[in-house]
């Protein structure tokens, strides 16, 4: 695990001064490898690594050369069958000088080309310059765990684990992209391959890349090499699904226990979590190191539950309050790159700071069982469609039994008059609750013209579905394009890697989630009980108590925020400050806070908006990222 940086360029330069660009977008990301740093250039390429040591810890750094070629690898994340892999490779006659998945997976690419990456369990990015072939092949794993984040200058291409090392070079523009900003606005987060940069893209998850010195200009072809099973193949009944899903994911989580460090787990005290936790233990001679985060706010705070599967399954619990310093919070921005509309990113950053304080750089979660078996509120809310249609308007209240704790109940006229608006019945229309409430009252309009700019556009970059599935399935398929890299994933590395930390997540082993696809999303969502295959799955090893209670998000929640931090949202706010920056209307912003003042708690999830935007352009828009 650790962050890479490079750049391939078509007009020669000296080896020193792309090594002065590299030394310099090495160290914007040192937080994702404090163990040591590497750098390789020539005329045209240069690579660079951060490593987080976690397999072979003296033998595993990086670049990695070929030596029969020459060849140069650099490489985030981790091979877990890099061992299976090593034996087939030694079969053919390669022999190895470490132990590392590194090496494995430059064997791997040198034998198989680009099909080596098909025969790859895990998370990767990864970058392969071939001088013979004056190539540069990326590669980016199946779901996006790890990021690769690419810019075109005027002679070349860089690209790099985080965005920030990107901005180093001087002809990367800082400017906001306003199609991001309205993805952002309308399902949350920016959808890949975009950025809130707007001239950073993504390779996109499940795609290769080659880019060869000669072309002029340079070229960015990304080719597909995984796509999810639109087809259904379920067993024979729903028993077996849950037996089928309990021999997968304890596999998954059996692969991920291998590192040369300690490993802990997450628990929150949800099935997610739990069960991930419940499957260590039981693969763990020793008891597992479990990690937990409450809250002052008495709905958000899980830690009964934590405790409860803690004793069930003996492990030896860390449990600590949630608590940030205001100098925390463009620390958080600085890391995650992007300005989020929900507080998901708080807890993660804390979770990940705690482990790695008791000495943990390896742990496991239950992030991704919500997209891939159907754990969303929003889910329910497409299966009960139809009776919305059907429902006058007194009826709404019952509605309310889908809406999360901590819901503002308030907002469901509104929200039914939303569907009732809309022109179709399309799977990501629950996405866009966030939207319809205040963007357009929120937003300058400057800005709002920007957004609209290219409505058709962003319409567009919406991935399609499987028409002949049902509108579940078809929103679980946005789920693993959308939500997952732009924003599940993207907060579990950020935040995570922020502390040198590495996060593994058994759910989303492929095979598991090219299992779940061929599942159909009634057996997910029965009746209006979430993940009840897990449940199914899970009620032999954990506490009824766990599989029976209802999903509850990993979220600080916004009041408590806006309380803890009211000055300095306030200051960050000025209305001076607002005109200037022309994202916001001022005096609705001087309203909002007003109205939190006055114990309008609904109004906290706006003012967190646009704190954090604010907050990202000073970072990333303003001036140089450090």
């Amino acid at each position: 695990m650790c962050g890479i940086a490079g750049l391939l360029t078509n007009a020669p330069r000296q080896p020193r001064e792309i090594q002065a660009l590299l030394s310099a977008m090495a160290q914007r990301m040192a937080h994702r490898g404090p163990d040591g740093e590497g750098f390789f250039a020539d005329a045209h390429c240069g690579l660079a690594s951060r490593r987080l040591a976690i397999i072979d810890i003296p033998g595993g750094s990086q670049p990695m050369v070929h030596a029969p070629t020459g060849a140069v690898l650099v490489f985030n994340g981790e091979i877990y069958n890099y061992q299976e892999l090593r034996a087939e490779l030694a079969a053919l006659g390669h022999s190895f000088a470490t132990r590392s998945d590194t090496e494995v997976l430059l064997a791997a690419l040198m034998t198989w080309g680009k099909d080596a990456v098909v025969r790859l369990h895990g998370m990767f990015a990864f970058a392969l310059w071939e001088p013979q072939r004056r190539t540069l092949t990326l590669g980016r794993d199946r779901l996006g765990k790890k990021p690769l984040v690419m810019a075109q200058v005027p002679d070349g291409i860089l690209f790099a684990s985080e965005i920030k090392s990107l901005l180093v070079h001087p002809q990367v523009p800082r400017s906001l992209d306003p199609t991001a900003l309205a993805q952002a606005m309308d399902y949350g987060f920016a959808v890949p391959p975009r950025t809130f940069v707007r001239a950073v893209t993504q390779l996109p998850p499940g795609h290769w890349c080659t880019i060869c010195a000669d072309d002029a200009p340079l070229r960015l072809r990304p080719h597909r090499y995984w796509q999810l099973p639109e087809d259904l193949d379920p067993p024979a009944s729903r028993a077996e699904a849950a037996a089928q899903l309990t021999y997968i994911l304890s596999e998954s989580v059996a692969q991920r226990l291998h590192a040369d460090v300690p490993v802990a787990c997450y628990l929150s005290g949800g099935i997610d979590s739990s069960a991930v936790t419940a499957l260590t233990a039981r693969h763990s001679t020793a008891p597992v190191q479990s990690i937990s985060i409450t809250f002052a706010e008495h709905h958000s705070d899980e830690s009964s539950f934590a405790r409860m599967v803690s004793r069930y399954t003996g492990t030896q619990h860390h449990e600590f309050r949630c608590h940030l310093e205001p100098e925390d919070l463009p620390r958080l921005i600085w890391h995650l790159e992007a300005p989020l509309v929900t507080l998901l990113h708080l807890p993660l950053y804390l979770l990940a700071r705690t482990a790695r304080k008791l000495g943990f750089r390896v742990v496991l979660c239950g992030d991704g069982s919500d997209e891939v078996l159907a754990g969303y509120d929003y889910f329910k809310f497409l299966k009960l469609l139809p009776f919305i249609d059907r429902a006058p308007q007194h009826r709404l209240p019952l509605l309310c039994r889908v809406l999360p704790p901590g819901t503002d109940r308030a907002a469901l006229p509104g929200w039914y008059a939303h569907l009732k608006a809309a022109p179709c019945r399309h799977p990501s229309l629950p996405y866009r609750f966030q939207a319809f409430r205040f963007a357009s009252a929120l937003m300058s309009d400057s800005t709002l013209a920007a957004m609209a700019a290219n409505a058709h556009e962003r319409s567009q970059e919406i991935p399609a579905v499987p028409s002949a599935r049902s509108l579940v399935d078809q929103a679980l398929f946005l789920e693993a394009h959308m939500r997952l890299p732009g924003l599940t994933l993207l907060l579990g590395d950020t935040m995570s890697m922020a502390h040198g930390v590495e996060l593994r997540s058994p759910f989303l082993d492929h095979r598991l989630v090219e299992w779940a696809f061929r599942i159909p999303a009634h057996w997910k969502l029965r009746g209006l009980t979430e993940k009840a295959l897990l449940k199914s799955a899970m009620a032999p090893i954990l506490p009824a108590a766990i599989c029976q209670r209802r999903k509850q998000p990993l979220a600080a929640p916004a009041p408590w925020f806006v309380r803890t931090f009211r000055e300095m949202i306030g200051d960050t706010l000025a209305p001076a400050t607002v005109r200037r920056l022309d994202y916001f209307r001022p005096q609705f912003l001087e309203a909002a806070l007003a109205r939190f003042d006055a114990g309008g708690e609904d109004a906290a999830g706006i003012l967190v908006v646009a704190f954090f935007l604010h907050l990202f352009h000073e970072q990333f828009l303003k001036s140089p990222a450090a």
